[in-house]
């Protein structure tokens, strides 16, 4: 019975139960363990222990979340130490570490994004004040997110005004960097699609709640069947594969000229599809990993 590990914050969460209850329908033998709770022991041999688990053991590694904030930086530092450990004593990680890390990082998945031929808004990075007042002048309208962010928190849509500049002004003092990235005008949603080993698992719309423009469901975003089309296969499946993702949410905007990639999550939850279409992806992905495995 193959044991596979499923990396979490809260084991509470959706789609952490999900994952569990997918592994136990698969045959294997679910592991949940947190990698705050990870004890690395550096002795006569390595080891590393989750409660009574020693996690060489693992047959492979579900990554459902890595957990932390902003102002956690040698702890999440550690939690992906730990998976980078388990992936090069041969266990299989899904996620692996670097698909997590470039995901999670606005900056280095946009400019994979485009290395790669895919559609996705124009972005400037910079640590220049005046830059930024520039750029926004230019295009009228841009959104300025964390390059580490999530669930919809501290982005700000800005225009070429006072009001924006002070606002691109404190986010430049506490964030030492701005990420803009040009307005793409929509329908007041956007599109989450469900990646796994290079396969569309389902996808929904995000609508944006009334008064709000962020489409988020952590932020009162109410999910709708997307139907697919090829056009949104294709650019999903390509954004996954840029960042090196088995599994993914790929968020996509509708615009005036098509779709374009905003960002993809490497941890995504599968509560929202599920909701709103009845597809559990979290059985796609235990599929691919046991498979993988026994091959």
């Amino acid at each position: 019975m193959k044991r596979i590990g499923i990396a979490v914050t809260d084991p509470q969460d959706w789609t952490a139960r999900a994952l569990y209850e997918a592994v136990t329908g698969a045959g294997g033998l679910p592991f949940v363990f947190r990698l705050h709770d990870v004890i690395t022991r550096i002795l006569k041999e390595n080891e590393l222990v989750s409660g009574n688990m020693n996690l060489r053991s693992l047959d492979a590694v579900i990554v459902r979340d890595v957990g932390g904030s902003g102002g956690d930086t040698e702890g999440m530092s550690y939690r992906f130490d730990v998976l980078c450990n388990l992936d090069e004593l041969g266990i299989r990680i899904v996620n692996p570490p670097m698909a997590i890390q470039t995901a999670a990082n606005k900056h280095m998945s946009s400019y994979m994004f485009r290395q790669q031929g895919l559609s996705t808004p124009d972005t400037v990075l910079t640590t220049d004040l005046d830059t930024a007042v520039n750029v926004v002048r230019d295009w009228g309208k841009a959104v300025i997110k964390p390059i580490f962010g999530f669930k919809g928190l501290d982005i700000h849509c800005v225009v070429n005004d006072d009001t924006s500049k002070k606002l691109l002004v404190k986010h430049l003092e506490r964030r030492g960097v701005l990420y803009l990235q040009q307005y793409i005008p929509n329908p007041g949603r956007d599109i989450r699609v469900f990646v796994v080993d290079g396969q569309v698992s389902g996808a929904i719309y995000r609508n944006a709640p009334p008064g709000s423009w962020i489409n988020n469901l952590s932020q009162g975003g109410a999910p709708q069947p997307c139907l697919l089309s090829p056009e949104i296969e294709e650019l999903a499946c390509g954004a996954a594969r840029a960042v090196g993702a088995v599994y993914a949410g790929v968020d996509l905007i509708e615009g005036e000229e098509g779709l374009s990639i905003l960002e993809v999550n490497g941890t995504p939850s599968g509560r929202g599809i599920f909701e709103a279409c009845g597809i559990d992806v979290t059985t796609d992905v235990v599929r691919y990993v046991m498979g993988d495995v026994d091959g």
